[in-house]
């Protein structure tokens, strides 16, 4: 299927709710790959390949055309919707929510948030100084090397390799000089939905101790520290993941421990 702007997009199962959940920076579609079966035998799961990845590599991405096709895919859908975003994806599904057009969302997860990045200019220099330096499957494999935990299986980690090595480097950096700058403080005040905050233990890209400030700025919502996790929980421990959010969309509360 297709957005009226040409993006590509898959839907799986036939829920009265769907699911519309967004990638990381460099990563695409494959991420939600070890939650996507559990959830669409109860919920239509509607995934993409943002700007700049996959299926829509060939196109330039910004924050605000991801956003836009965001709110493409909900208008297709046409049903009401839970939203899904883990890192960087999590800032494009604050801005949906804070927008909640037709109001069709029902919810938010964020999973490994961060109100923005004070380093930004710093961090982007390093990361360009990086590439030039190495592949992309360099890269990738530094990356999974930082971002998962022990607890991931191995295959599930050369996967991800696999996956944000065929990423094209300037499209990569493009979509880091879209993001990198921009404070997301406003945004979250903004957010009027039930929000779930998950968190791992063990994520050194965005800790603990900033999803508590995220926490503080989103009226209402819940913060959950999920254990045996680093940044991506979808990948180190997706039935905890899955667990923890169909208990929320239910109930409107986190899960007792």
């Amino acid at each position: 299927m297709q957005t009226v702007r040409g993006i590509t997009y898959h839907a799986f199962g036939n829920g009265e709710f769907a699911v519309l959940a967004h990638p990381s920076l460099g990563l695409g579609q494959f991420l939600f790959h070890r939650i996507r079966p559990a959830l669409s035998r109860e919920y239509s799961v509607v995934l993409w390949d943002p700007r700049g990845v996959g299926d829509n590599g060939h196109v330039f991405p910004t924050l605000d055309d991801w956003v836009g096709d965001t709110i493409d895919i909900l208008r297709e859908t046409d049903k009401p919707v839970h939203l899904m975003g883990v890192s960087l994806g999590s800032w494009v599904m604050s801005r949906v929510a804070a927008l909640n057009p037709g109001g069709l969302v029902r919810s938010l997860t964020l999973i490994g948030t961060t109100r923005g990045f004070d380093n930004a200019e710093e961090e982007l220099r390093s990361r360009r100084l990086q590439l030039q330096n190495m592949s992309m499957m360099e890269f990738a494999r530094n990356y999974a090397e930082l971002t998962l935990t022990k607890y991931a299986l191995p295959e599930v980690k050369e996967n991800l390799i696999l996956e944000m090595g065929q990423v094209d480097k300037e499209k990569y950096l493009q979509a880091m000089q879209a993001f990198y700058a921009v404070r997301n403080e406003e945004v979250f005040r903004q957010v009027k939905v039930p929000t779930l905050i998950m968190v791992g233990v063990e994520d050194v890209r965005t800790p603990p101790e900033e999803a508590d400030e995220v926490q503080k700025l989103i009226d209402g919502s819940e913060l959950k520290a999920l254990p045996r996790c680093g940044h991506l929980a979808v990948l180190d421990q997706p039935q905890r993941v899955i667990h923890e959010c169909k208990y929320f969309w239910v109930h409107g509360r986190m899960a007792d421990d």
